[in-house]
């Protein structure tokens, strides 16, 4: 699944629309810098093209909000985004010495900043190489097992990491790469288990999420069932403070107090990350379950030419697809409002019918 790490926007001040006249008020100055601010967002067009597509985008929408019949919406509100960045860890594939020290830095320096145990969540950022998803470590006073990890990432509309490349091994594990998750050298638990019945030493694994099972860590000799003999090892997480995956019994031998969730869920195909949105207050969740209402409740979550999940196609909207014009609709999906790899003009014909709140 692709989707794109949402952007920060300003929230515009609401103008009264005269109703008298049928008409709504210019762009407000506010809306118009946003149009403007738009087009230097990188990567953008070079030289001319860039400020001829960013006046064209601020004549069009002056034009909308200026001759526009009643109804038309008088300046664009945003959502407010908080994407987070995250730091990438590369462990030391030899040795525990130099992977010892930058945890007891890591340690140090989260000690004396609330000494928290856990870590809020970050997203692996579409711009930055990755999926769009969102992570989080979680740290539980005792132990946990495996099972019980799975069902409070289930309860929170997530699930148990699961890691499909080595960039999101890297990125996964950075994460995991402070004291408070290990317990002795064993590390979160990922969402990796064994099939039943599929044999030993190492038998066949999957994720539960049921995704393929190709990538299988930086050490191929690991999973490989090395306890006790007649031990059943058949859960999946970090070991020895290295990026390196190791099978255990599911229970975690009452040892493993840490565990990695990840948030994929998007229930209404936007190619946007629920938890993402519900977060940054671009979809609705009364109820706190990192379900969007709108889902639950059997509703349309979608509004066809929104490119910026405000519920309202609008100014923005416009020049968000004509500052993008000609674009990979991969790199900007947003921009791409049919889906069909291309930002054109069929995009910008959705974005005017679209015109106006959603409902």
């Amino acid at each position: 699944m692709r989707a794109e790490a949402p952007r920060e926007s300003s929230r515009m001040a609401q103008q009264p629309v005269d109703t008298s006249s049928g008409m709504t008020p210019s762009l407000d100055q506010r809306s118009a810098a946003r149009i403007l601010d738009l087009a230097g967002e990188t990567p953008r067009p070079r030289g001319s093209r860039s400020r001829g597509l960013a006046a064209l985008a601020l004549i069009l929408a002056l034009a909308a909000h200026g001759g526009a019949r009643s109804g038309f919406p008088s300046s664009a509100q945003s959502a407010a985004m908080s994407p987070a960045g995250a730091t990438t860890a590369h462990a030391a594939r030899a040795g525990e010495s130099p992977e010892m020290k930058r945890l007891m830095a890591i340690g140090a320096a989260a000690a004396m900043t609330a000494g928290a145990s856990a870590q809020d969540a970050v997203q692996w950022r579409v711009e930055d190489g990755g999926n769009g998803h969102w992570y989080e470590l979680v740290v539980t006073p005792s132990g946990v097992g495996w099972e019980s990890a799975q069902a409070s990432c289930a309860m929170r509309n997530g699930h148990l990491a699961t890691i499909l490349s080595e960039a999101e091994d890297e990125f996964v594990f950075g994460l995991a790469a402070t004291p408070f998750a290990w317990s002795g050298h064993l590390g979160p638990w990922l969402g990796g288990r064994q099939i039943p019945g599929s044999g030993e030493p190492i038998g066949q694994w999957e994720w539960v999420t049921s995704e393929p099972w190709e990538y299988v860590g930086p050490d191929e000799t690991f999973p490989n069932n090395g306890g006790p003999p007649g031990t059943d090892e058949n859960r999946l997480h970090y070991i020895d403070f290295m990026r390196r995956w190791n099978d255990i019994p599911e229970s975690g031998n009452g040892a493993v107090k840490s565990y990695i969730i990840e948030w994929s869920a998007d229930c209404n195909n936007d190619r946007l990350v629920d938890y993402g949105q519900i977060r940054g207050g671009q979809l609705a969740d009364a109820n706190g379950n990192n379900i969007p209402d709108c889902c639950e409740n059997g509703g349309s979550c979608n509004c066809p030419g929104d490119t910026n999940n405000d519920r309202s196609v609008d100014g923005i909207d416009l020049a968000t697809v004509l500052t993008r014009w000609g674009m990979p609709g991969a790199k900007f999906p947003q921009a791409d409002c049919n889906d069909d790899g291309a930002i054109d003009g069929i995009d910008l014909a959705v974005v005017l019918a679209g015109w106006g709140g959603c409902a």
